[in-house]
């Protein structure tokens, strides 16, 4: 269901909806991730005080079991547009794709064009809210609330703050998006078919394959291995452009700063911040934070794409029997 068919029976106003329930439910279930995940990419590698588990205990610690939802409000605005908006612009752009070339023998590389162009979207579209989430992640009461989170980036930076890491932002996340939406439109239908196989002998269309257990399966499998293979490629990109995102960022002795946001790296330019980090520890400086990204992305990318997949498919088997 992700992507145009030619026979597709969910109109795009409902698989908008699915996106958005998508994001929410994603985001709830992996918020403390995200938490744990910025805070690694933005600590100095001289801390060595500061492992995964010291940040977790330094975060449970001093600011209790809410912090790691710190920034959560904010993130379901965030993850309701940006989940929302990428399935919904690759789900056009495949479908005039389909319209303009031969799409039956260019598939694979249509899909990882689209995907790009829906990540660029999608980067463009969320970026201030992300400058504000990750902010209040780092420091919750300098940040608190949307809109004095908002006054806060605009005092720090003026608007232009509010763009910090954009064009970064655009270059990981077009890449992302466009190998995630391949692979899986790639991996998926295959794993279905087999599925089918193995059920009857044969299949005489690829639709008797959609049954919710199948399509579950499938798209856990799928979703996995396109996570997991998008974020190793793009992740340089994505340390720097947390550097980025807090680059006019001033800690304020008025409020306080958890022992995680101490010492934190800030970048202003991509160029220099993707040397300084090969400069502090070789390839591995580049992949800084990389374990809980990895799982971050594996628990984002199945929860999104499988609660996508499954709201689409109730809403289009609703429609049927209704």
């Amino acid at each position: 269901m992700v992507g145009y068919k030619p026979d597709e029976q969910t109109p795009a106003n409902q698989k908008l909806i699915a996106g958005a329930l998508s994001g929410v439910v994603t985001r709830f279930v992996t918020q403390p991730l995200d938490v744990l995940k910025i805070k690694s990419q933005l600590q100095n590698k001289r801390n060595k005080s500061l492992t995964l588990f010291g940040i977790s205990k330094s975060i449970y610690l001093e600011e209790g079991i809410t912090a790691f939802w710190h920034g959560h409000n904010v993130g379901q605005v965030y993850s309701i547009i940006s989940t929302s908006s990428q399935f919904y612009v690759y789900e056009v752009s495949t479908r005039y794709a389909f319209k303009f070339f031969d799409y039956k023998y260019n598939k694979f590389l249509g899909e990882f064009l689209c995907g790009i162009w829906s990540g660029c979207c999608v980067a463009t579209f969320v970026t201030p809210l992300d400058v504000i989430r990750v902010r209040q992640i780092l420091i919750k009461e300098q940040y608190r609330g949307f809109y004095n989170g908002a006054k806060a980036v605009y005092r720090s930076g003026g608007l232009l703050a509010f763009y910090e890491g954009w064009f970064t932002g655009i270059l990981m996340t077009g890449p992302q998006m466009g190998i995630t939406f391949a692979l899986f439109s790639h991996v998926q239908p295959i794993l279905l078919r087999n599925f089918c196989r193995w059920k009857s002998g044969a299949c005489r269309h690829e639709s008797e394959a959609h049954n919710g257990q199948h399509l579950v399966v499938a798209t856990f499998v799928a979703a996995g291995a396109a996570g997991l293979v998008s974020k190793i490629v793009t992740y340089p990109l994505d340390l720097a452009r947390r550097r980025l995102q807090i680059a006019t960022h001033k800690a304020n002795d008025q409020y306080f700063t958890p022992t995680s946001s101490k010492r934190v790296v800030q970048c202003k330019k991509l160029l220099g911040c993707i040397v300084e980090c090969y400069r502090s520890n070789g390839i591995k400086g580049l992949y800084q934070g990389l374990s809980v990204t990895l799982l971050k992305a594996q628990v984002t990318t199945v929860f999104t794409f499988t609660t996508y997949e499954l709201v689409c498919y109730l809403m289009t088997d609703f429609g049927k029997n209704a």
